[in-house]
């Protein structure tokens, strides 16, 4: 056998043994592997002006726009575009197909969980522009309207994005529109984390109804393959957006993952609105459970509004861990979190739990140096992935 499958063999056994509390991760259900796995891996397709450079690419064509169409329902959304092959593609067309070089963005500082793709030296050093950060409350996690005023004033933005990699609560849009519309101000909602509870409606549900544009990733609290998706209701947007695609951002949109995108569409548009809620509830409830031990969450007594859970760092000091010695720890015991302090509910829900009791149990005795390794085995054993409710 290949070496590299002997690996691939050992990273699936090793992950299957695991509970993947991890906010940036999501499982894929078996049809969305077939899709994945298809002949359509191998092929290749190429949009220019509504028709594809190659031949044999009727099914291809077809799975494209059937998926854009069942994406725009899903989101309440007048256009869809499903051809960014990552998130970070889809930031990038959005700034290229919104802004001028040497234009001024802002963004929610990467200090408190603002994307750090966004900040001075990364995607604006790229294209000629120069970040501002959006005032913001870590405490609350809010914005500061009145802050951002004055930074608008003084920076006169031409785009401001919301969203953010530790995201935990809404935004009030409402008043945020009106400040963009008083500085003639594009608004842009990076929603990477969040695009499966806002599919299914457990969060931000009036993003559209207030921004130019939602964007984002299709692998956190979305279940579809790793990828990116822009929505709109502007039409204007939309073609600004598609002519920064091809040969500008990328070439071929890789047709097995949009195919399995289109897949997973379907799943969320039969069963998501469950799942989505029973996200959040369960990030409620872990915030709350792990709390009552050794290790403490941010932001009581509300904790989250999304899938991820923030831990506090002075809590993990008494025991000389921080968040990679913290994660470390937790990996021995089967336990999968990232090095940052965040704890994820999208991948355990969708696994079925509902009962956070046990998982905030194993934590907080990982920490307190018990070996619970062979338990959480035993446990994601009996885990089985659900498609929650019955079809719309």
């Amino acid at each position: 056998m290949s070496e590299i499958l002997k690996l691939v063999e050992q990273h699936n056994r090793y992950r299957s043994e695991t509970l993947n509390l991890q906010a940036s991760e999501n499982v894929l259900s078996p049809d969305v592997r077939t899709a994945m796995a298809s002949d359509l891996g191998s092929r290749y397709s190429l949009v220019m002006n509504d028709h594809d450079a190659y031949g044999g690419t009727r099914y291809t064509q077809e799975i494209l726009e059937k998926t854009m169409e069942l994406t725009a329902r899903v989101y309440r959304a007048k256009y869809a575009e499903v051809r960014p092959t990552g998130g970070h593609i889809a930031s990038q067309v959005v700034l290229l197909s919104l802004m001028q070089k040497k234009g001024n963005l802002m963004s929610i500082p990467e200090k408190y969980g603002g994307y750090t793709g966004y900040q001075n030296g990364y995607l604006p050093q790229m294209f000629g522009l120069q970040n501002y950060d959006i005032p913001y409350n870590h405490e609350t996690q809010e914005i500061d309207l009145e802050k951002t005023e004055k930074a608008m004033k003084s920076s006169s933005p031409s785009l401001l994005i919301l969203g953010q990699s530790f995201f935990m609560r809404h935004y009030d849009l409402k008043p945020i529109r009106e400040l963009c519309d008083k500085y003639d101000c594009i608004l842009a909602y990076d929603g990477s984390h969040v695009m499966g509870l806002i599919a299914g409606g457990a969060f931000q549900q009036d993003a559209l109804d207030y921004c130019d544009v939602l964007f984002g990733s299709t692998h956190k609290t979305f279940f579809g393959p790793q990828g990116g998706i822009i929505l709109t209701n502007d039409e204007d947007l939309m073609n600004r957006f598609r002519k920064n695609l091809t040969w500008r951002t990328m070439d071929n949109f890789h047709p097995s993952r949009v195919a399995a995108l289109g897949v997973a569409m379907e799943e969320m548009n039969n069963h998501g609105r469950e799942y989505a809620h029973w996200v959040v509830k369960n990030s409620k409830s872990l915030g709350k459970l792990i709390s009552e031990g050794e290790v403490k969450a941010l932001y009581a007594p509300w904790y989250s509004e999304t899938h991820q859970v923030a831990l506090a760092s002075y809590s993990l000091e008494r025991r000389k861990l921080d968040f990679r010695r913290f994660s470390e720890l937790l990996e021995k015991n089967r336990i999968i979190i990232d090095r940052e302090g965040r704890v994820g509910t999208a991948e355990i829900t969708r696994m079925g739990v509902t009962d956070m009791k046990k998982v905030a149990d194993f934590i907080n005795r990982a920490v307190e140096g018990q070996d619970v390794s062979k338990e959480v085995q035993e446990y994601v054993s009996g885990l089985k992935l659900s498609y929650w409710g019955e079809p719309e």
